[in-house]
């Protein structure tokens, strides 16, 4: 109500309790001076700080206090395709394991992370896109409708699907790799040849190359131990992952057939210790975390991650990401996305109008004006209205932003620049402060985050 939550409203309501029974009490100039200090209290309690009430910050003070800053353990002995992996609660992810799937005929093996927790179990497809930033405007438009409709047919139809998360990161390229390449398979009397040789050599360590990664995740309520995954679910998830394919392929969207254990674990491990993608039967999580109020250290490297509290408020064109994604630096980039059922997302638009229209009288009644941004958020809602009376499909999402670095200066340098790309995005982003180990989980590859 008004923009408060019930934690905030219960404890205004008790302020102002205690507001009258100092009253009652203490006559005179000193219960009024009571009084009005308990209200001002309440009035402090509601002021936002840094996008979080006091209330919420004094939560995640008192779980960041009481944690361990500081955990240890040693790799399990399985390996990744032969037996399911465990991978150790006490160093980061609680309840989190990594199986397989053996499929049939050309099916392959399937990788599989099981979230205990979540009750979830996720597959990964890697995507390969093309130069979107450089298309035309129609170019643009028919990528970004084509994605749209894979959307809104994932969102409207009944199927197992819980949780869609892309997970997009910048990495150094290897172009000594690529000249040693050119150099072996090129022709050096092909016209362009010296061009594109001394364009890499002159790139050297700032050449950068990125990679997309899609993460389907189903429903797995019977999952407990051992990281066994039951037939059902497992059948599921297959389904689920070969439909997903099927229509970004038919959408035009290159996507590589789903990862292995083995591929799986690269990629786990890559995002969190770069450079252990090169070892063939690598363990997929750092062996030691340190936690801090403002960053995390994962195996002798730093992360930091920022949740995007504001997105473009303005209109933006389909590109308005790319100052964030094409970007130098570490990063990785992670929305999740939950379809919402039509008949579920009917009733939240109806009850959200209702409740602007409940608000905006009693501001009216209280003689409070509107301000602009009260009216633009009627408008949102009242356009999410109309659409789902069109029959778009619904979502509920949430961005994350982890910068990566060896060194602490260098992250701190990292995030500045990435701040500054916000800004021209038009995002707003914010550092989650006490939170920074389970954020960390809710940027990568499991489809948290909700």
């Amino acid at each position: 109500m008004l923009g408060l939550s019930a934690g905030q409203l219960a404890l205004v309501g008790a302020c102002v309790l205690v507001a009258f029974v100092m009253l009652r009490a203490v006559p005179g100039a000193g219960g009024f001076a009571a009084a009005g200090g308990v209200v001002f209290c309440a009035v402090v309690a509601c002021r936002p700080v840094a996008g979080r009430s006091p209330l919420q910050w004094a939560g995640v003070v008192s779980c960041f206090v009481g944690r361990r800053k500081r955990q240890v353990a040693r790799p399990p002995g399985h390996v990744p395709g032969r037996a399911p992996l465990r991978l150790p609660a006490k160093t980061f992810a609680a309840g989190a394991y990594l199986s397989e799937v053996v499929g049939t005929g050309a099916e392959g093996r399937l990788g599989v992370v099981l979230d205990e927790r979540a009750g979830t179990a996720a597959a990964l497809l890697r995507a390969r896109g093309g130069a979107f930033c450089l298309l035309d405007g129609p170019g643009k438009e028919q990528r970004l409708a084509a994605w749209a409709g894979v959307l809104e047919s994932l969102a409207n139809q009944k199927s197992q699907l819980l949780r869609l998360q892309w997970c997009q990161r910048a990495l150094p390229g290897d172009a000594a790799g690529l000249l040693a390449h050119l150099k072996q398979a090129g022709d050096p009397a092909k016209p362009g040849f010296s061009g594109h040789y001394m364009l890499l050599e002159s790139a050297g360590d700032r050449a950068w190359r990125h990679e997309t990664v899609l993460v389907i995740a189903v429903r797995a309520p019977v999952v407990r131990r051992h990281g066994r995954l039951p037939r059902e679910v497992a059948l599921a998830l297959r389904n689920e992952v070969f439909s997903l394919r099927a229509q970004l392929h038919g959408a035009g969207i290159a996507c590589d057939g789903p990862l292995d254990a083995l591929g799986t674990a690269a990629v786990l491990g890559s995002l969190l210790v770069p450079g252990l993608d090169r070892h063939r039967r690598m363990y997929p999580w750092p062996l030691a975390v340190e936690e801090g109020w403002a960053e995390v250290r994962a195996g002798g490297w730093w992360h930091r991650t920022y949740w995007v509290a504001e997105w473009p408020r303005s209109r933006v064109g389909s590109d308005f990401l790319s100052p964030l994604l094409v970007g130098r630096g570490r990063r990785s980039f992670s929305v999740v996305m939950a379809p919402v059922a039509p008949e579920q997302a009917a009733r939240d638009a109806e009850s959200s109008r209702t409740a602007q229209l409940a608000d905006a009288q009693l501001r009216a009644q209280g003689g409070f004006l509107e301000t602009a941004r009260q009216r633009r958020q009627a408008e949102a809602v009242e356009g999410r209205e109309v659409e789902l009376a069109d029959g778009r499909g619904a979502y509920q999402f949430a961005g994350y932003v982890t910068v990566s670095a060896s060194g602490k200066e260098e992250l701190d340098r990292c995030c500045a620049d990435l701040e500054r790309a916000a800004g021209a995005a038009r995002l707003c982003l914010r550092v989650l402060y006490g939170q920074q180990k389970e954020a960390l989980t809710w940027a990568l590859p499991f489809g948290r985050g909700l």
